[in-house]
């Protein structure tokens, strides 16, 4: 007697101590919330350059669907009608404020937005959701988005019971019941169409126990259920099978509960699933593995097909939604959330959070960061660099895939990184060449020799300077020489800059003083070189990043803007933990640096970058070639962006391509893409030079270039470019 005594005090001890155990850690639940990396928000407003070919690919990017008719238009829907498109905009939490679902009108006219409207009249702007773009799930590879009931389908709660577990609000955690029916159900059928374990032991197995198939772990299985079920109301725990359950495998990548499942499979939020969806979701439970629709899908689609017969038996459905829903294709999209990996820009991401919060944090709390890229330009960054290599590899009869390249694109009045390409391969994560590779930088180096001699008030761009044999004795004998071979006497430094020549950019740097130069380099990339001649001429290692840096203060007037890719880091509560202003200093005379920029127009028009067909639009542009050409380097901005590429082989042999020949053609493809702004230069006063000599020329003379006035001293004026009378 005593033994049984002690037994039973032993039991309901061990009962207590399991109930508290699993209670305390039901009520505590924190279920590992990766933080998810939102792009910029793409703001529609009249004005923009768009047409509606170009708003519904963002729609569908953002998974929305086009509606039949007006009636049908609600949340994630569109509708194109001519030159307009309705749609009603999901709510968002934007990282300066909450939004709820926007419907609008926007209309467009000769590639152009003409109108944004609501419900209420006009309005100045109406945004999209951001793509996530990326996250930082756990080192386990958990991943999920946790859903509240009230964004849960009514009919997927009503499926999962009807299919999973039918007396789910009378039993009591297990269902000896609805084991036999399962059991019964099954051997008809030949296969496992049931599953006789009810959704609070599912629960039970994916948060408590591990996979072992024991009498050992069945019974405590059941002994788990049965105390959740008398702790928690059912509601509870029906939210916990939604955000729980195991649904798929992305790779590392483990896919848990509905709302990441829903985004996973079709690339909208759950609440926009129609019935032939939720029965997919529901189906795939029963073997995320065996049923997964992507590698088996006509399994998948048979699975499918039998839940929607369960909807229908038990009225969830009618006939005639039935008979729509298995006649519908699985319609799967294969993507992340919202989105696309952008596995370069997230380096960067990584390295901008990496002060202010460590992996934990990041990986369980469930933040929202908000950054800078815009999709738009990614994508044409992207397909820039994929597909002008392979024409280049096929012009030049380069071996296919021996070419690298590597973009940094920001804008230019911010320095926000609005796109970043670490190889050919978009989405491959790897060795990021934008970050990470540092190459020698060419003629790149040369815009900021020629700033420092506009900003010792010595030099214009008018200014004579000297392309002759040049011999340095307190350096080793060096002596540089021209891409072409020759020497070209007196030229204007217009010329010296936009023709890139070596021996007057050397002399001019000697001038300025070396250090001066080295210095400014180290200032934009924390790396100090020592003030030999050659870094005048770019023996100097750096990365597309680095270089983007130097040339951000030239593409906004002056003002050093280190590169932003995070603007804003929210709670899992949508509360702001922390902003990234925008940070401006003033590094040089915006006078100095528009007459750089008007040099470096100048550059693309008759130098080296006349080889564009967009020379003759406004942009400012330097090529740079590295020796044996090994590197290819093309810097150029607009008012609106500034974009530095790089091509290369990571062997580091030579490919033959000099800047112009390279990158400019990477560059070029990219810029075709988009709304070209002239760069901003001071023209209140300009004068005609020749630009072969830098005398003045009338601009109806041949060979004349307009640069900004005064030049600083008398000129004389070219034979028969005089002014008529």
């Amino acid at each position: 007697m005593l033994v049984f005594t002690l037994a039973a005090i032993g039991i309901a001890a061990y009962l207590f101590v399991l109930d508290r155990e699993i209670t305390h850690r039901f009520e505590d639940r924190r279920w590992s919330l990766p933080a998810r990396v939102y792009a910029a928000p793409l703001a529609i407003y009249a004005g923009l350059a768009m047409n509606p070919n170009e708003l519904v690919r963002e729609l569908r990017r953002l998974g929305y669907r086009e509606a039949g008719n007006r009636s049908e238009l609600g949340m994630g829907r569109y509708l194109v009608f001519g030159e307009s498109i309705r749609a009603t905009f999901r709510p968002f939490r934007f990282a300066d404020g909450e939004r709820g679902a926007l419907p609008v009108e926007i209309r467009f006219t000769a590639g152009r937005v003409a109108s944004v409207s609501g419900t209420y009249g006009p309005l100045r702007y109406a945004r999209l959701e951001p793509p996530v773009i990326g996250s930082f799930f756990a080192s386990h590879g958990e991943d999920r988005m946790v859903i509240a009931p009230p964004e849960t389908p009514p009919l997927l709660i009503e499926t999962l019971k009807a299919v999973e577990d039918r007396n789910f609000e009378s039993h009591i955690g297990f269902d000896i019941r609805g084991m036999l029916r399962a059991f019964w159900t099954n051997v008809r059928a030949g296969e496992i169409e049931q599953g006789g374990s009810t959704l609070t032991q599912q629960l039970v197995r994916s948060y408590y126990l591990d996979n072992r198939t024991t009498i050992a772990r069945k019974l405590k299985e059941i002994a788990f259920a049965v105390i959740l079920e008398a702790r928690f109301e059912k509601a509870d725990l029906m939210n916990a099978y939604v955000n729980e359950i195991f649904i798929g495998q992305d790779g590392a990548r483990a896919i848990h509960g509905f709302g990441l499942g829903s985004y996973f499979y079709f690339n909208k939020p759950l609440i926009e699933l129609n019935a032939h969806e939720i029965a997919l979701l529901v189906a795939v439970i029963n073997g995320p593995s065996y049923y997964n629709p992507f590698r088996h899908p006509e399994r998948a689609k048979r699975r499918r097909d039998l839940v929607l017969a369960t909807m229908r038996e038990l009225a969830l459905i009618d006939q005639s939604a039935f008979e729509q829903a298995v006649g519908r294709p699985l319609s799967l999209t294969r993507t992340r959330e919202g989105g696309r990996y952008y596995p370069a820009f997230m380096d960067l991401v990584r390295l901008e959070l990496a002060s202010d919060y460590d992996r934990a944090t990041l990986s369980e709390e469930g933040l929202a960061i908000h950054t800078t890229l815009d999709p738009r330009k990614q994508q044409a960054a992207e397909s820039a660099a994929k597909d002008t290599l392979a024409a280049i590899e096929r012009d030049r009869k380069i071996p296919a895939g021996t070419l690298q390249a590597a973009m940094v694109v920001r804008a230019s009045q911010t320095g926000d990184v609005q796109a970043m390409v670490g190889g050919r391969q978009p989405g491959r994560q790897g060795f990021n060449r934008a970050l990470n590779a540092k190459r020698p930088i060419g003629s790149l180096i040369k815009p900021l020799v020629y700033l420092a001699a506009l900003e010792t008030g010595r030099y214009s761009l008018a200014t004579p300077v000297e392309d002759r044999a040049l011999t340095l004795p307190e350096f080793g004998d060096y002596s540089p020489t021209n891409h072409d071979g020759e020497f070209h006497g007196t030229v204007p430094l217009v010329r010296a800059l936009g023709d890139s020549l070596n021996v007057a950019s050397v002399r001019v740097g000697l001038d300025v003083g070396i250090a001066d130069i080295a210095a400014r380099l180290g200032e934009a990339t924390g790396r100090y070189p020592p003030a030999y001649p050659s870094l005048l001429l770019g023996a100097y290692d750096a990365s597309p990043f680095e270089i983007s840096e130097i040339y951000a203060s030239f593409a906004s007037g002056g003002f050093r803007t280190p590169a932003n890719a995070v603007t804003a880091v929210l709670d899992a509560r949508g509360k702001t933990i922390k902003r990234y202003p925008i940070d401006v200093e003033q590094t040089a005379d915006p006078r100095d640096v528009a007459a750089l920029t008007r040099g470096l127009q100048i550059a693309m028009e008759r130098g080296t970058g006349r080889w564009s067909p967009l020379a003759d639009s406004g942009v400012a542009g330097k090529t740079g070639t590295s020796d044996d050409y090994r590197d290819s380097w093309f810097a150029g901005y607009d008012a609106n962006s500034l974009a530095i590429v790089w091509i290369g082989r990571d062997d580091n042999q030579s490919h033959g391509l000099s800047g112009s020949r390279g990158a400019l053609r990477v560059w070029n493809a990219l810029m075709a893409q988009t709304d070209i702004v002239p760069a901003l230069t001071n023209e209140t006063q300009t004068v005609s030079i020749d630009y072969a000599s830098g005398l003045l020329a009338m601009p109806h003379c041949g060979g004349t270039v307009s640069i900004p006035g005064p030049v600083g001293r008398e000129l004389s004026w070219k034979s028969g470019c005089e002014p008529r009378e």
